[in-house]
């Protein structure tokens, strides 16, 4: 199972682990955007935004798990609850939600920020400044979206193309991942981004690669017809990109439309034994994340911060996919 380090692929530091449950100190405001999203299971795959969401299982107070009405929620063994009791505090909430990255052996990850405006107005007027000061020296600012953090299993340092003067100062090499911190993506420029999207996907095997890019331009196709039809406003909400980089999980596959469909659910049942986890476990995801500024706006029409940002990366992939 990829560690707590993998995790924090973009700053998603102080988060708890453990099997198929991720939990994390949240606002008020983030539990009543997963509980408002929750809808009946009647939609076709990919229609509604909760098909694209972490399934949300509950929040946590100290000794007690409270479950949402409608959630979905997984068998969880004695020694996951005595994991996640043990963490909480009185003093924040805690949303407990489903780990997207378990099933994985070496997921590589990619976390792209969503949205030329990075703030609602419960932000104090200092980091309003500061975040439109991010957004105008960045791809925030022209693309509508931004790399802010990235992960490859099994990759060297130098094996990569320099995209920028001193790339190699913004990436550290952490148990056989290269993680790149923020200022990786923050360096990018309109004209450099598809060298950094070439360089995300080349921990797939090269025989499987241009099948996974394609997969993850359909997703995004169906995500953007998708987030025509939700009405909300989703403000530094992030576009997670995950894919298997274990060599050995490639050599199983047979068909790769078989093997890695559209939309993953969550496992039916956590305590089946590994092999069986292993045997039916994603080769690639992608999900929305990170809704602590959102909120659903019904009658007010689609979020065109984000509609923007997605039909540019759909953009990106066709030209990547060329």
């Amino acid at each position: 199972m990829p560690s707590e380090s993998v995790i924090q692929a973009a700053g998603h530091d102080g988060c708890e682990v453990s099997g198929a449950v991720f939990i994390k100190s949240t606002t008020e405001q983030e539990v009543q955007f997963y509980r408002d999203a929750l809808v009946g299971d009647s939609q076709l795959d990919g229609t509604i935004l909760s098909h694209w969401m972490p399934v949300m299982m509950g929040t946590l107070t100290p000794g007690n798990l409270h479950g949402i009405e409608g959630a979905e929620k997984p068998v969880l063994g004695s020694d996951v609850t005595d994991h996640i009791n043990s963490s909480v505090s009185n003093e924040k909430v805690k949303i407990v939600l489903q780990n997207l990255y378990h099933g994985f052996s070496h997921p590589s990850i990619l976390d792209i920020k969503l949205g030329k405006v990075l703030t609602d107005n419960t932000v104090t007027p200092e980091k309003a400044h500061r975040l439109a000061k991010v957004s105008s020296t960045t791809t925030s600012g022209s693309l509508g979206f931004r790399i802010c953090g990235m992960k490859l299993w099994g990759k060297d340092v130098e094996e990569l193309p320099q995209i920028y003067p001193n790339m190699k100062d913004h990436i550290t090499n952490d148990n056989d991942y290269l993680s790149f911190d923020k200022f990786f993506g923050r360096s990018l420029t309109d004209s450099t981004m598809e060298q950094a999207m070439h360089v995300f996907f080349s921990a797939i095997p090269a025989k499987h690669r241009s099948k996974v890019i394609n997969r993850f331009h359909q997703r995004l196709q169906l995500l953007y017809n998708c987030l025509l039809d939700a009405e909300v406003r989703i403000f530094s909400g992030s576009l997670l990109f995950i894919y298997e980089s274990d060599p050995h999980r490639w050599t199983l596959v047979e068909n790769y439309d078989e093997a890695d469909p559209l939309l993953y659910g969550l496992p039916d049942d956590s305590d089946e034994e590994d092999t069986s986890e292993q045997n039916d476990a994603p080769l690639s995801k992608l999900n929305m994340i990170d809704f602590a500024h959102a909120t659903h706006t019904k009658g007010k029409g689609y979020d065109e911060n984000i509609v923007d940002a997605v039909e540019n990366l759909i953009d990106l992939f066709d030209r990547i996919l060329q």
